[in-house]
């Protein structure tokens, strides 16, 4: 056998007989070393080779010597012998993140067209814990004594013996807002976790994750780790290290926690499963809670997907027998369906006023009787444009194709994508006129000013990001809320779902129609969903809720299915709708982003990778055109989508087609397989 180490070709033969010391040593380096197969972390999408001396195995984390650094890697395996020169493994972690991780790796790369580094990236999170010699103390289990069984009704027994009579696969659990899901997958996951087995529970928002703790803590007697980004580093390390290490514990997560190299995972649940916040679209693009059916799969454990207002993909999944199926139709206890009106905005004769006389009379009724309302519309700032009211210039950000959001608050306009701030111009920069501009529209800030002015002895709250910073000032917000501190909330979707105020009685939805005006295939889907989630919050006790939502489209098929109570007229119209048009999730798509700092370039850039698109009779392609944000933080945007049936792996389609161009190194190119968004 001949090997270049080190620069120098050398055939490798039995050394000489000295001493006994000098041929085991030689032999050691000689005899004992293989080559393994090894996947830097970072933006690489292929294995190299490398030499150890150590018996290595599929999953082992180890460091290597790359460029003039040193880097972590994942072993996937042996290699066969080879002449170039290789260099040496420097270090051995006693960490393994198994064989499973390494499948589902391979598979998340595949799909999702995310280099395989940097998916190895996400898995191996928390660095510092190979940069350190000090051992992560894990956190000890508190009992808390006085553990409160999980009672459930006779619908929530029949879900639950459902849930737990099915082998591994994934489920769909389906229950109207109020109908006790959470307790219903609570007392699966309380099974497996008395098998000494791991559990993932992910979530959409971080703040709800307060809420579903307590629970667990009451139910299991022990607190669940916590991982998002709102934990700090110390804690970040024990969870991880406590995924890794197989012990028994109950992680909720944001997306990212799916990425924790779990070694004895036992469930995973997916919350508010429908929710949009499960796609990742920063750094890659891929779905936690598609990803989590695949990690399911691999590692042959059930999936809880749990939502009273399903996606369609799910929903016709769960039909057509891919998925279990498992419905909650009933509130639990004695909370009773609550009751849905429309208010007919062509109808109400004001000005200035964004609240109809008939929402603010019920408002003043239920704070008159001793009850909360909530006030919802999905508009952070006190107004979403302003404008010259002499020659209607807006006032737009210089980053991003985007309207400023004017946060009185503040004083100030602001760029919800990029951050971008200035104070109102005294000069409108295109007529001239001084003092002109105007502000346009009603955001949370804009409703709480009006109310506060038409109901003056309420205490009232706004609830947007903008003010609730952290898990601490959400907890604190929700305490003065249950104890009846908050007489009106005025919010955005943080607060429309999953929370539990049981003295909420009254839900008032400023702008029914904000989701059905943008060119979204699933703007009804979503709209649909966003009501149906805050108007669960009313209604929730032993008092009945009551639901108003202000609109200028009374007529529309997502109105007359949340007024009759008939959501499932809406879903079949909604499926019907998709089918004829062949739409997901009868078709598959897939968006191509082409982005640049030089317009010009981008612009020629995208033509021509369309032009050179392969014919494919299975696949087609539309565009490029100019992406809706057509500027995002300084650069220029191009879209190209792609079309197939579900049976075309369009995944290594589109990789060999964009692997086989030659592109400015300045030009960005982006996959988005399955989006859910287009802006």
């Amino acid at each position: 056998m001949i090997r270049k180490i080190f620069g120098v070709l050398m055939k490798i033969e039995p050394p000489e007989k000295k001493n006994p010391d000098e041929k085991k040593e030689i032999s050691e380096i000689f005899y004992q070393e293989k080559i393994f197969e090894i996947l830097p972390i970072g933006p690489f999408d292929r294995a190299f080779l490398y030499l150890s001396k150590d018996e290595l195995i599929v999953g082992d984390i180890v460091e290597i010597p790359f460029g003039k650094r040193s880097i972590l890697g994942l072993v996937l395996g042996n290699a066969i012998d080879t002449d170039i020169e290789l260099k040496y493994v420097s270090k051995r972690y006693k960490i393994n993140i198994g064989k499973d991780y390494c499948d589902f790796l391979d598979w998340v790369a595949s799909y999702t067209l995310i280099p395989r580094g940097n998916i190895l990236k996400m898995i191996l999170c928390e660095i510092s814990v190979f940069h350190e010699n000090k051992r992560v103390n894990f956190q000890k289990e508190e009992n808390f004594g006085n553990v409160v069984p999980i009672e459930l009704n006779e619908e929530q027994q029949i879900a639950y013996e459902a849930l737990k009579k099915g082998g591994p696969r994934p489920y769909l659990l389906h229950g109207v807002t109020g109908s006790g899901k959470t307790e219903v997958y609570l007392s699966i996951v309380h099974d497996i976790f008395q098998q000494n087995k791991q559990i993932l529970i992910l979530l959409p928002e971080i703040a709800l994750t307060e809420q579903l703790a307590s629970r667990i803590e009451k139910y299991f007697g022990m607190k669940p780790l916590i991982w998002n980004s709102s934990i700090t580093p110390k804690n970040r390390k024990i969870a991880w290290m406590k995924a890794v290490s197989g012990e028994k514990c109950v992680i909720i997560g944001a997306r990212s926690a799916l990425f924790l190299p779990f070694k004895n995972l036992g469930i995973i649940v997916v919350d508010e499963e429908h929710d949009a916040s499960y796609k990742q679209e920063e750094g890659g693009f891929y779905n936690a809670r598609d990803m989590a059916i695949v990690l399911g799969h691999i590692k042959k454990i059930s999936i809880i997907l749990s939502s009273a207002t399903p996606s369609l993909e799910s929903y016709i999944n769960a039909i057509n027998g891919k998925y279990g199926y498992v419905c909650i139709k009933s509130r639990f206890g004695i909370a009773k369906p609550v009751h849905i009106e429309l208010i007919d905005m062509r109808q109400c004769k004001f000005e200035e006023n964004f609240i109809s006389p008939y929402l603010l009379d019920n408002i003043k009724e239920t704070v008159g009787r001793g009850e909360q309302a909530l006030i919802y519309l999905n508009r952070r700032g006190y107004s979403p444009v302003t404008l010259c009211k002499s020659c209607g210039n807006k006032l737009s950000c210089s980053n991003c194709s985007s309207w400023l959001v004017y946060h009185k608050n503040i004083g100030k306009a602001v760029c919800h994508y990029c951050g971008y701030k200035i104070d109102i111009p005294k000069k409108c920069g295109y007529c001239g006129s001084e003092n002109s501009y105007i502000q346009f529209g009603p955001g949370i800030e804009r409703i709480f000013e009006e109310i506060s002015s038409r109901i003056h002895d309420a205490k009232i709250e706004q609830v947007s990001s903008d003010n609730i910073s952290s898990e601490k000032s959400l907890i604190e917000l929700r305490n003065r809320i249950l104890n009846n501190e908050v007489n009106i909330i005025i919010g955005t979707q943080i607060l429309a779902k999953g929370h539990h105020f049981p003295n909420i009685t009254l839900v008032g939805v400023v702008d029914g129609d904000f989701g059905l005006n943008c060119a979204d295939l699933r703007s009804a889907e979503k709209t649909y969903q966003l009501i149906q989630q805050v108007a669960g919050r009313a209604g929730r006790a032993d008092k009945p809720g009551k639901i108003l939502i202000q609109t200028f489209n009374p007529e529309h098929s997502l109105y007359s299915a949340l007024v009759s109570n008939n959501v499932q007229n809406f879903i079949n119209l909604e499926t019907l709708s998709r089918k004829k048009n062949n739409l997901p999730p009868f078709t598959k798509f897939a968006s191509v982003i082409i982005s640049g700092t030089n317009r010009e370039l981008t612009e020629l850039t995208a033509k021509k990778l369309a032009a050179s698109f392969p014919i494919n009779g299975g696949i087609e392609l539309f565009g490029p055109t100019p992406a809706p944000l057509f500027l995002l933080r300084g650069r220029t945007r191009w879209r190209i989508l792609l079309k197939s049936s579900k049976k075309i792996a369009m995944s290594k389609f589109i990789k060999n087609w964009i692997s086989s161009q030659k592109l400015p190194k300045n030009i960005k190119i982006q996959i988005d397989i399955d989006p859910i968004t287009f802006l």
